[in-house]
């Protein structure tokens, strides 16, 4: 429990002084960076399949970072700065947010979901991708939807929008089940194959790569309801309007002309993903005249 509560607090603290450090940024610090290093960073995951992971020839790519890799060729047009470089910077679900408020990470790109709380501390993108957070399962173990969680264990990613939302749904349904956190999706994928966990209970955009890279892909199934709305964007610094308005309004011609969808079917499509009726609206919403 005290480690815990350390982690709590050590985490809340790093948040704080992120905030702290946003404020005490000047506005557009990005271009101003951008013009004297030439370097712009990017924030990837590593393992996050198909949105954000490291190839096989151990290069950073997937549908979150060709995304941005086409929101900084609109940067270097627009800033006219044709020889920008990328640096990657590894992210974690606990560390990310706090990496782009103090200034460290110029553009995340993985698809961290939009809240309101997050807000107070970056800024973010249009949305680039929705999801909802479900179950993943053993086929074996018959669970078919959330009342079937009752007596079992279900593990929950510390630090993500699903760890509230759990929260909520067990109120919601009076369900009697045994949470456990664990740190990141890959040893959520652990817990299930060595059945520690009956269910890992995330955002649905996870499971497609948690299954490829499973040794028993056949073993493991996503069931429950949709539960939620979990609209996706880049993460920005506060206070860069401008590269604010460049990711944007790339975005917005990229949904418009059909660029988006392209790309959402060339990750997604083998996987048997297509462009939800959400996410199309989104897409819609954000789509403005010039």
């Amino acid at each position: 429990m005290r480690v815990h509560l350390a982690a709590a607090a050590g985490a809340c603290l790093a948040l704080t002084l992120a905030g702290s450090a946003a404020k005490a940024q000047e506005v557009d610090a990005i271009v101003k960076k951008l013009r004297e290093t030439q370097t712009i960073t990017m924030g990837v995951r590593e393992a996050l399949f198909p949105f954000s992971f490291i190839d096989d020839n151990k290069n950073p790519t997937g549908y979150a970072v060709e995304f941005c890799k086409r929101i900084i060729d609109d940067i270097k047009t627009e800033l006219n700065l044709p020889e920008i470089k990328i640096k990657y910077v590894p992210t974690t679900i606990q560390n990310r947010q706090a990496l782009v408020a103090n200034g460290t990470i110029d553009l995340e790109c993985e698809g961290t979901v939009n809240t309101f709380g997050r807000n107070k501390q970056v800024d973010f993108s249009s949305v680039s991708h929705v999801s909802s957070s479900r179950l993943l399962i053993l086929k074996s173990s018959g669970i078919k939807n959330y009342d079937d969680l009752n007596g079992k264990i279900v593990a929950v990613a510390t630090g993500g929008t699903s760890e509230p939302d759990l929260k909520k749904l067990v109120a919601e349904r009076k369900l009697n089940l045994r949470v456990i956190n664990v740190d990141d999706h890959a040893a959520a994928l652990i817990a299930v194959e060595t059945r520690r966990a009956d269910a890992y209970f995330s955002d649905n955009g996870a499971f497609y790569g948690l299954i490829k890279q499973s040794k028993k892909p056949d073993a493991l199934e996503i069931v429950g309801d949709e539960y939620g709305y979990a609209p996706q964007g880049f993460m920005v610094p506060k206070l860069n309007p401008t590269i604010l308005w460049i990711v944007n309004h790339t975005m917005g011609k990229m949904f418009k002309s059909g660029e988006a969808e392209a790309l959402y079917l060339k990750w997604f499509g083998p996987l048997g993903g297509s462009v939800s009726p959400k996410l199309r609206a989104a897409w819609a919403t954000q789509s403005y005249a010039e």
